[in-house]
């Protein structure tokens, strides 16, 4: 489904000047997508995105990194382009999996940095350790630390009935995306809907049981690199509270950064692109060395 030509075209623009690469999943591939070239100056950005998602959580993040960086973008398992992970899983197998990829993306000891986005922050604590050789940073993008709140707006979603004609869905994806994903009714524009609704029909890893464990909050302790949370001050999804995270955070990793940007809700890096890529822009360039 196609909310507007222009917003699709967006999204074909990027991939068109992306390099696909394929690594095992299951009974497929995990799709990786490259932007950039590789810089001597400043390291490889590894981007994880949020659950029933895709690497198109990024849309309004790629295109202001990577005339400075060599970026890969990876659906995760079970989610957008990529094969499902075999069953059972958990948040270790998933990790397994995208580790065995980074080791052909990226391999030897090349170091990078990783960004994940609320869902793919849950598996980057085991990344981190399970790549503690060569992980130089982790950004935690609206990661949900001590675990997915199970009350809130983030839980009142309602479910889209397959089949029904997109100018009845449409209300309902935008009930969704104001309940869980951005704070300003006006953030839910054609290009929000677009990649909300193509997500959403690829969707088939259930993540909601993992992101509801401590395994994020665990992970943090003993963090082989440096640590940067950024969120939204309007983010629904977050147990106990904003404050009550950046607590636990400090708690475990006292020099751990931690920005709250203001009038943004969980998906901050869609909703306040500008804010969020200046504050990467300056975040890895002043951490190359």
């Amino acid at each position: 489904m196609i909310m507007n030509a222009d917003s699709q075209t967006i999204i074909d623009t990027l991939l068109l000047r992306s390099k696909e690469h394929y690594t095992p999943c299951g009974q497929g591939n995990l799709v990786w997508r490259e932007w950039g070239k590789k810089n001597l100056e400043t390291r490889p950005l590894i981007l994880l995105h949020g659950g029933s998602g895709a690497w198109n959580h990024w849309t309004r993040t790629i295109p202001a990194l990577e005339n400075n960086f060599q970026i890969y973008a990876v659906d995760l398992p079970g989610c957008g382009d990529s094969a499902d992970p075999p069953k059972p899983y958990d948040a270790e197998s998933l990790v397994e999996i995208i580790s065995i990829g980074l080791e052909t993306i990226l391999p030897g000891d090349e170091p990078f940095d990783l960004i994940s986005f609320s869902f793919g922050g849950v598996l980057s604590g085991l990344l981190a350790h399970s790549q503690a050789r060569r992980i130089r940073s982790l950004t935690l993008v609206g990661s949900p630390i001590l675990g997915l709140t199970g009350t809130g707006p983030a839980n009142d979603l309602v479910e889209v009935p397959q089949g029904i004609p997109l100018r009845e869905a449409v209300p309902l994806y935008k009930h969704n995306l104001q309940n869980l994903m951005l704070f300003k009714p006006e953030a839910i524009d054609d290009l929000a809907l677009t990649i909300h609704i193509s997500n959403m029909s690829k969707a088939r890893l259930r993540s909601r049981g993992i992101a509801r464990t401590s395994v994020l909050a665990d992970s943090l302790n003993a963090l082989p690199c440096t640590l940067t949370c950024i969120f939204g001050a309007e983010d629904t999804t977050l147990d106990p509270s904003l404050e009550g995270v950046r607590d636990y955070v400090h708690s475990v990793h006292p020099n751990a950064r931690f920005y709250v940007i203001p009038e943004a809700g969980h998906w901050v890096q869609f909703e306040s692109s500008e804010k969020v890529n200046s504050l990467l822009l300056e975040i890895f360039s002043a951490d190359q060395s």
